[in-house]
């Protein structure tokens, strides 16, 4: 974290819990708030506060210096990325980015005069999915959803369910379509964050491209992914399970029945193409398990 932010504002950070802080909220001519557990407070050059007169305020010039940073001073290397809303940077850590959208011909070309930056800290925690393993890997790996809202610990859960199967030694191949380069955050092919040994990265590529080339290609067991959205990702997803690959991915949602509501999933729901589904929150904390249910929708765990 040190090279991505100024002397003075990275003086104030390293007083804060590294292992408990998730986000850093920079705005434009705003406090910076961060995200400690699951509670937010300003930051000062002291530390943390809930006074926003003492909040370290942002600037133009201090947006433009973590984005410089963040890039290695090469925003125009990384504009793939930036096109679409974030950067991700060596360790895992994420950068999702506001400001002025850009389009030529309709296509989105940049992002310029940034107004907002949410720096996202990554951790690996360790046997976090301990307690739903035995759910999702019974005579064989199970297609399983987690389902979380943002903040909650979807990822970091995914991340450690990949570290298990390898602990275990489930000799799984493992397809895994990182395409915010979150999960694995590889770095000149490298992952730099712990995805088990059978675990095989696609980076940086959407997931039409990850799952029908990988599939063809590398004869994956399972196919993972974080953070299925749009209509395409799920006809992608199906593409995958009908070809007797297994699927491990996660989605937005707030619940069960929140997830009944979401566009395109109906037909998934009704095939039960899930056979599990893993529910978190942050009712104790982010990662929270409030259910894990079976492919019929009935609590097996809570």
């Amino acid at each position: 974290m040190q090279k991505l932010f100024p002397p003075d504002l990275y003086n104030a950070l390293k007083l804060l819990p590294y292992d408990r802080l998730n986000e850093i909220r920079m705005r434009l001519n705003c406090g910076i708030v961060v995200s400690i557990g699951s509670k937010l407070y300003y930051l000062s050059n002291s530390g943390i506060t809930s006074n926003s007169d003492q909040a370290i305020i942002v600037t133009q010039d201090m947006l433009y210096d973590v984005v410089k940073r963040a890039t290695e001073h090469s925003i125009y290397a990384v504009n793939n990325q930036l096109k679409q809303g974030f950067i991700t940077v060596l360790g895992g850590i994420r950068l999702g980015i506001c400001g002025e959208v850009v389009y030529e011909e309709s296509v989105v070309k940049t992002i310029k005069n940034f107004s907002a930056i949410n720096v996202r800290i990554p951790h690996e925690i360790r046997n976090c999915s301990l307690d739903c393993l035995p759910y999702i890997v019974e005579n064989g790996f199970l297609n399983t959803l987690i389902i979380s809202p943002p903040g909650c610990g979807k990822t970091t859960l995914i991340r450690d369910i990949l570290f298990q199967l390898s602990e275990h030694n489930y000799c799984y191949n493992v397809l895994l379509v990182d395409e915010r380069c979150e999960i694995a955050n590889c770095f000149n092919g490298q992952a730099t964050l712990n995805v088990g040994k059978f675990t095989d990265v696609y980076s940086g590529c959407d997931k039409q491209f990850g799952f029908e080339n990988g599939v063809r290609s590398m004869r994956p067991d399972i196919v993972v992914t974080d953070e299925l959205a749009t209509k395409n990702d799920l006809n992608s997803l199906e593409y995958v399970a009908n070809c007797g690959v297994k699927v491990l991915s996660s989605i937005h949602a707030k619940d069960i029945e929140d997830l009944k509501t979401k566009p395109y999933f109906k037909s998934l729901l009704d095939n039960k193409v899930f056979k599990r589904y893993i529910v978190l929150g942050d009712k104790n904390g982010p990662g929270t398990y409030q259910g894990i249910y079976d492919e019929n929708l009935r609590l097996m765990y809570y």
